[in-house]
C-alpha cells in the first residue's frame, strides 16, 4: 500500500506505472487535486477527510467483451462493508456509484487494458465521502458517512476494510458460479430497478421502467408504450 499525502489524482498516478507494477498495489492519498469522475466530472474531496485510492488489480482471467462485471463486484464489495456500518440500505446507482436515499456517497473510475480477447490489469478508483461535513450543491447532492453517523470514522482501517471486501469479490468471477451471483446481487442493489421513474435523454425528459443490464453493461429500459430502449452510459440522466 502506497500513501502519498497529495496528488492529482490517484488514477493518474497508477496509470504512470508500468502495467505490471500495478498489479496488487493500493496508492491512497489524503489530498487529492484533480480527482476524476466518470466522463469529465470532477471529484469533489476536503483534504484529509475522505478516501481517495486507486487499486492495481489482475483481470487477466476475465474476457474484455464480460469486462462490465468488475463495475458490478466493485460496488458490491464497497457494499458489503457500509452495509455495516450505516443504520439504511446503500443502493448503486447504474453504472456504480454508491448511494445513500439519493444522495452520493461513493463512485467508481475504472480504467483497463485490452489484450487481444482478455481484460489486462484494471485501475479501479475509489471516492467515498467520510468524514467531509460541507460539499459543493452538486446535482448529486452528496454526503458522507459522518453526516450519516454523526461521528467520525477513521480512514485507514476503512480502507483496508474496502480492499478486502472488493477482493473477495473480484474472485467471484472467476467462476461461473460466481458471475451469476454478481450479476443477481448487483440487481438486487440497483437504484430504481424495476420502478417508474424519470430520465433525461438528449435533452427530453421521458419516463422509463428499468428492467435489467445487458451484458455490455447497459441499462435496458421500457417505455410506458411497451418499447425497449437500451442506453450507453452517459446517454441517459437520472432526474
Amino acid at each position: 500500500m502506497i500513501g502519498i499525502e497529495k496528488t492529482t489524482s490517484t488514477n493518474a498516478f497508477m496509470l504512470e506505472m508500468p502495467e505490471a507494477e500495478r498489479v496488487g498495489k493500493v496508492v491512497w492519498t489524503r489530498e487529492q487535486t484533480a480527482g476524476k469522475g466518470m466522463g469529465a466530472n470532477y471529484w469533489e474531496s476536503a483534504p484529509g477527510m475522505n478516501l481517495t485510492f486507486s487499486w492495481g488489480v489482475d483481470m487477466s482471467f476475465l474476457k474484455a467483451a464480460d469486462q462490465f462485471l468488475l463495475s458490478q463486484a466493485v460496488p458490491l464489495g464497497m457494499l458489503e462493508v457500509l452495509d455495516d456500518l450505516l443504520p439504511m440500505r446503500p443502493l448503486v446507482k447504474w453504472p456504480n456509484d454508491i448511494i445513500v436515499e439519493g444522495r452520493k456517497l461513493a463512485g467508481i473510475l475504472i480504467n483497463s487494458t485490452i489484450h487481444g480477447q482478455m481484460m489486462g490489469v484494471s485501475v479501479v478508483g475509489i471516492g467515498l465521502n467520510v468524514n467531509q461535513m460541507q460539499f459543493q450543491d452538486w446535482p448529486t447532492h452528496p454526503v458522507s458517512l459522518q453526516m450519516i453517523l454523526g461521528k467520525e470514522v477513521e480512514l485507514e482501517p476503512l480502507l483496508h476494510q474496502l480492499t478486502d471486501a472488493v477482493d473477495r469479490r473480484v474472485e467471484m468471477l472467476r467462476t461461473p458460479e460466481g458471475i451469476a451471483l454478481v450479476r443477481k446481487e448487483y440487481l438486487d442493489r440497483l437504484y430504481r430497478y424495476r420502478v417508474w421513474a424519470d430520465y433525461e435523454v438528449a435533452g427530453e425528459k421521458v419516463r422509463r421502467f428499468i428492467t435489467g443490464i445487458d451484458e455490455f453493461g447497459r441499462l435496458e429500459t421500457l417505455a410506458e408504450s411497451g418499447t425497449k430502449h437500451v442506453y450507453d452510459i452517459k446517454s441517459v440522466k437520472f432526474v
